[in-house]
């Protein structure tokens, strides 16, 4: 199998991905840190590390929360040094993944080869009717999305890798051929809704994870380009829980994958992918069962229906309003660009939770006008906001938009 590298100046790179070619045994157990770089370079050093049994830690290198957390911990640069003896060297991992630290401190998910591949497993039966031959990745490997649909399916598959530093949405469409499996993100779907360019994609299969894509987005792609576009719900810890296809509501669980609610209506998993340990301040063992805080409906027949997590409810009159709806609603008005929107709870224990909403807009917005658009899709209900406009929300590698402190 190859890397397949497609340069802003039209050349192509290819690099054998042959285990002989990238087996180390100097590697074998060391650990050490894989940053997000180049994603060429991050590929190739992360086959090699796999091949060789290594044990990494990979981040994005812009969290600097964690960059410093590494320092702390003696943590070394991939092959820089084989003397360094961290707290991890005990561990059985062959990668740690660390949470974006949205909701807190990022927390380490420490994955073995078995967490990998049993996932990659299931994933192989769901897609063998699709005869993949190669795989485009736009998204980071870094994060276990990346990680596992990008390198370790077809590192398993012996398919090709291609990928382009910064792909552009044209980028994009112009290397696509038939048989082709796409790793994206609804960043891109959204993008590729938005150009003119057209291709009939009937025998490739897209795939969207990293955040939500609504609906109307995942329905006007599928017709546009006649393909499918299969979203994975999961997380760094749990690794992959469900799937669904196009604007279908209903989530289906992966098989082996067990879930069940507590008594609040959240999530829990239980699979073989769940990560045994995470990593805090401290190691704490989970043993492959976690329980989430997405709020959700599970129906007759397992599938289920994803209201929202738990941090980003707003209740109004004892209803549950998930914030991403919330901010798919306001991303469809014609002069707002994108929508952040979390729950601030009040001080007063009579009111409701306050709606803080940040826009991406050229338009001067007041709070009132605000309040009429989402009344006319939310009901007329008595809500408060705290509203911000700027000119850009920030993203992160992998598209999540990120909170302006």
């Amino acid at each position: 199998m190859k890397l397949i590298v497609h340069n802003d100046d039209l050349t192509i790179d290819e690099f054998s991905l042959n285990k002989k070619d990238l087996f180390d045994k100097k590697l074998t157990n060391h650990v050490s840190y894989i940053s997000s770089e180049k994603k060429a370079e991050n590929a190739i050093n992360m086959i090699k590390a796999y091949h060789s049994n290594a044990k990494s830690i990979v981040f994005d290198h812009t969290n600097k929360i964690i960059t410093k957390k590494l320092e702390n911990l003696n943590i070394p640069k991939f092959e820089s040094s084989f003397e360094h003896i961290t707290i991890f060297d005990d561990k059985d991992f062959s990668m740690m993944y660390f949470t974006s630290g949205s909701t807190g401190e990022p927390t380490g998910a420490l994955k073995t080869k078995e967490h990998l591949e049993s996932e990659i497993r299931i994933l192989t039966k769901m897609l063998k009717d699709y005869n993949i031959k190669k795989v485009i990745v736009t998204v980071p490997f870094i994060h276990i999305y990346g990680t596992l649909f990008g390198l370790i399916y077809p590192l398993l598959n012996d398919l090709d890798i291609v990928l382009k530093e910064h792909f552009l949405p044209n980028d994009l469409l112009n290397i696509i051929e038939e048989n082709s499996l796409i790793i994206t993100t609804p960043l891109y779907i959204k993008a590729l809704n938005q150009i003119s360019a057209s291709k009939d994609l009937k025998d490739s299969l897209f795939v969207s994870s990293t955040g939500p894509l609504d609906k109307q987005n995942a329905k006007e792609f599928a017709t546009k380009f006649n393909t499918k576009v299969m979203h994975i719900f999961g997380s760094t810890e749990t690794g992959g829980i469900s799937y669904k296809f196009n604007d279908e509501e209903l989530w289906t669980p992966y098989e082996k994958v067990e879930i069940s609610t507590n008594k609040e209506s959240e999530l829990k998993i239980k699979s073989p992918f769940v990560s045994t340990t995470i990593f805090e301040k401290d190691f704490k063992d989970i043993n492959g069962e976690i329980q989430t805080f997405d709020y959700v409906e599970i129906q007759k027949d397992n599938r289920f229906k994803l209201i929202g997590r738990s941090s980003q409810i707003l209740k109004i009159a004892g209803k549950r309003y998930s914030t991403i709806q919330i901010e798919q609603i306001l991303e469809e008005h014609k002069d707002i660009q994108k929508a952040l929107v979390f729950v601030n709870n009040s001080n007063n224990e009579f009111k409701d939770e306050i709606l803080d909403i940040t826009l991406e807009t050229k338009k001067d917005f007041t709070s009132k006008d605000i309040k009429l658009f989402l009344k006319k899709n939310l009901s007329n209900l008595k809500f408060s906001i705290k509203l911000k406009l700027v000119d850009k929300i920030p993203t992160s590698t992998i598209g999540k938009k990120l909170k302006i402190i």
